[in-house]
């Protein structure tokens, strides 16, 4: 039997989603704009992007720094940005002796004062972010917090962004359209020559066109805002009842003691690390932990198979050491035409593993093979808003299989 209120799950989560961000975003369009045009002048320094989070946060942070470095809008220049998170030696290694330092003592070595360091928080801020701001102030970086509802009115960062939600996989979705949104609009204030970056910071005389290219930016960042919420409203309407579907058969799974392998590439990558993290450690209380790995994770491992085997096998290969028949294998491929996905899931497929896919545009490969049992398909070619919406479906599979499990 489905569990009693999976599908009103489903939907007063997406209603959920789509409400906080459009609050967000009327209320801080301005502020995101003027926050862009900040960072703007710090990478026109020289300045490194610096981001840290903790727990499905410190994917955040990964997906940050790959937006930042490795831009997929044709037109966007590549800008210099650093995870604190992806270094685990580094960041256990700093936390060793004292726990809060995990951030500030990478952050005072790598740091400079033009630097722009960002933290990312799905509640209050957590005491490695909070020492890590302190640090970064002292010594003159710019800093920027994203954080959930916090009751704590002490401003620790230079531009602080609250959003007004207690679900933390919420806060999350609306944290990560405002990172995209950052990074997308970033170049806005910009000029391109073949010899460097400029921040356009415009002379005395010249303040109405500043004050254009801040409209411009607040003005894109409401469509961005607009556009991420009618597409939730599609997906839900589309894939509403599958999502259920899908559900049922995870928690199936975890009852005959499956896992999930969580694959994907770039910001897709950092989408199953998240995936990971939601499940062997549920930000939500009373809900159960569920075994889940991210085969995006081990570098050694990525890199040894890329070099002998080829790029397309690096996650396949490792559906072949860890999968056993109740397994279940989840891809993220914004385009649906990722090769190390598609060969994963016929691989997956042929081990009996449930096989379920995050897709965009047509769906690609991904949506017309065999060896995909559900496909879940952002009807989108804007790749930011398709993570976005990937990440709100995720939210509220996981939602339905903890519903489930409960049952």
């Amino acid at each position: 039997m489905m569990g009693i209120g999976a599908a009103p799950i489903v939907q007063e989560h997406f209603a959920r989603s789509i409400a906080a961000t459009g609050r967000f975003f009327d209320a801080e369009a301005q502020r995101v704009a003027e926050c862009c045009r900040h960072m703007a002048d710090r990478f026109s320094h020289g300045g490194t992007l610096l981001v840290m989070g903790e727990g499905a946060q410190a994917s955040d942070a990964q997906h940050v720094a790959v937006e930042f470095v490795h831009p997929v809008i044709v037109g966007k220049r590549a800008l210099p940005a650093i995870s604190l998170t992806s270094d685990i030696g580094v960041f256990t290694a700093s936390a060793h002796s004292v726990p809060q330092h995990s951030f500030a003592g990478p952050l005072q070595t790598l740091g400079q004062s033009s630097d722009i360091v960002l933290g990312i928080c799905a509640t209050s801020t957590e005491p490695s972010i909070r020492a890590a701001m302190t640090a970064a102030r002292e010594r003159g970086l710019l800093t920027i917090l994203i954080r959930g509802r916090c009751p704590d009115p002490e401003a620790i960062a230079e531009v602080e962004f609250g959003i007004d939600e207690s679900n933390p996989f919420v806060v999350q979705e609306v944290s990560e359209t405002l990172y995209h949104v950052l990074w997308e609009l970033v170049h806005v204030f910009f000029e391109t020559d073949d010899a460097q970056l400029v921040a356009y910071l415009p002379p005395p005389g010249e303040a109405k066109q500043q004050t254009d290219l801040l409209a411009e930016a607040q003005a894109s960042t409401l469509e961005k805002a607009r556009d991420v919420c009618a597409l939730r409203t599609q997906s839900e309407r589309m894939w509403g009842d599958v999502i259920v579907e899908a559900g049922r058969a995870i928690a199936s799974r975890i009852r005959r003691h499956g896992k999930l392998l969580a694959i994907g590439n770039g910001g897709s990558a950092t989408d199953a690390q998240d995936a990971a993290a939601d499940c062997l450690a549920p930000p939500l209380s009373g809900w159960y932990q569920v075994p889940a790995m991210a085969l995006t994770n081990d570098v050694g491992v990525l890199t040894a198979i890329g070099n002998d085997v080829g790029f397309d096998h690096v996650f396949s290969r490792q559906i072949i050491a860890f999968a056993r028949p109740p397994d279940i294998a989840l891809g993220f491929s914004t385009s649906g035409v990722s090769r190390n996905v598609v060969v994963a899931m016929d691989e997956a497929k042929a081990r009996g593993l449930l096989t379920i896919a995050m897709s965009g545009g047509d769906g690609g490969t991904l949506a017309r093979s065999p060896s995909v049992d559900f496909c879940f398909t952002v009807p989108s070619e804007h790749l930011p808003r398709i993570q976005e919406v990937h990440a709100t479906t995720w939210h509220a599979l996981l939602s339905v299989v903890q519903e489930e499990l409960r049952d």
